[in-house]
């Protein structure tokens, strides 16, 4: 029979496997927090990820929503007929539309970053321009001043100024915007000529009733005088000079009854060429004209050029622009009759051009040109160009009178086809 066997524990063996299962749970504990934390570190991550994507988005949408109005406030400024520009408080160009080059000669890049009163200028005081508006906050509205240009003219300018702030109210800059006047002023001036006009016109009407009654007496007594008169009295000469002043006065009288009554046109389509050349060939064997040594040039650019004219009064028109012309070569010389249509006009019109190589005239002279009883001849009347005005403007038309180089004066009619 065997004796039992003795088992004999180990305590540092039993101690260590302890410590290595204690270590093993420490870590896995550890490892798994460790595990948990990173977990929950990318749920933040991809949290983070997908605000700031979705902030990036929203920038993006901003910044296109931002480009396409500023793209469309610049389109609509670079569209305004006004011209806009924009100074900082140093009084600098900022910004230039087109319209202010188109105004004032000068381009955007040539202006940017300079002074203000280099490129418009102070021609009217500092108080008249943008530069008050950024030093006193002041806002300036529909006011004038004149502008020198670069190639030394000037031109009237309407313009309005206002200051430019940032968000906080702080004035930053100014704005000014300004048109050319020039168009309108010349309209304003054409439109009080024509109340001048129409007033002239009652008056002289009226005065012309009331002479031409006692000129009709003494033409009658003047004739009668004569009449009594033996041939070789030399008092029939002195009653034949009364006889001529009241034949003029009564011209003159009958012009202005012409010249203030309504005009009764009777239009109907004319070949504007073939009425031109019939008109200068009828004018070409006048006294007036082969005497004086002038001759005609007539030529056409187009053919068909149809408008609609009453003849009558027009070919008054061409006689009177011929007789002028006759008048102002008195060494003689040749008239340059054109007819041709203006490219330039939508729809195109009718040209007609009466050129002399005369003397010209001066800027006060072509000023009052047809101004009434306005004259420069001795026996003139002052109503021939005024009677061409109002026939041609009864046809829609207009007329203009210009210097021509290098000598003389041109006459252009321009008429809808």
């Amino acid at each position: 029979m065997n004796a039992p066997q003795k088992h004999t524990l180990n305590f540092s063996q039993t101690g260590t496997r302890l410590e290595e299962v204690l270590a093993g749970s420490f870590f896995d504990e550890t490892t798994r927090k460790y595990a948990e934390a990173y977990r929950h570190l990318e749920e933040q991550f991809s949290s983070l990820s997908l605000r700031l994507e979705e902030a990036n988005l929203e920038l993006g949408r901003s910044l296109d929503e931002k480009d396409r109005v500023s793209n469309y406030l610049n389109n609509i400024l670079e569209s305004l007929s006004a011209g806009v520009l924009v100074v900082d408080l140093e009084g600098n160009l900022t910004l230039f539309n087109r319209a202010a080059e188109a105004i004032s000669g000068r381009s955007e890049e040539e202006v940017l970053g300079r002074p203000y009163q280099e490129v418009i200028g102070l021609h009217a005081g500092r108080e008249k321009s943008v530069l008050h508006t950024v030093e006193s906050g002041q806002v300036l509205s529909s006011m004038e001043k004149v502008m020198v240009l670069p190639d030394g003219r000037s031109i009237p300018l309407g313009f309005s100024t206002a200051p430019v702030c940032d968000s906080g109210g702080e004035i930053i800059g100014a704005v000014e915007v300004f048109t050319d006047l020039t168009e309108a002023k010349r309209m304003e001036a054409e439109l009080q000529r024509a109340h001048t006009l129409a007033a002239l016109g009652e008056m002289a009407a009226t005065v012309a009733h009331e002479i031409r009654n006692p000129l009709g007496g003494m033409a009658g007594f003047a004739a009668i005088l004569e009449r009594d008169l033996e041939e070789n009295d030399p008092r029939r000469r002195l009653v034949g000079k009364i006889s001529e002043g009241i034949a003029r006065l009564n011209r003159i009288v009958s012009s202005l009854l012409a010249y203030t009554r309504p005009l009764q046109l009777n239009p109907h389509p004319v070949d504007l060429v073939e009425l031109v050349k019939g008109t200068a060939s009828f004018f070409a064997v006048d006294p007036a004209c082969t005497e004086a040594g002038v001759s005609i040039s007539c030529r056409h650019t187009a053919s068909d050029i149809v408008c609609n004219l009453d003849p009558e009064q027009f070919r008054q028109v061409i006689l009177n622009l011929l007789q002028n012309a006759t008048q102002a070569m008195p060494a003689g010389g040749v008239i340059d009759v054109e007819v041709g249509v203006s490219p330039t006009r939508d729809p195109p019109r009718a040209m007609l051009r009466v050129c002399d190589g005369g003397v010209g005239m001066s800027p006060e002279v072509r000023q009052k040109l047809f101004t009434p009883f306005f004259t420069t001849k001795e026996d003139g009347t002052g109503l021939g160009l005024v009677t061409c005005k109002k026939i041609v403007e009864a046809h829609g038309g207009a007329i203009r009178a210009e210097c021509r180089e290098p000598g003389g004066t041109c006459f252009t009619i321009s008429l809808p086809r």
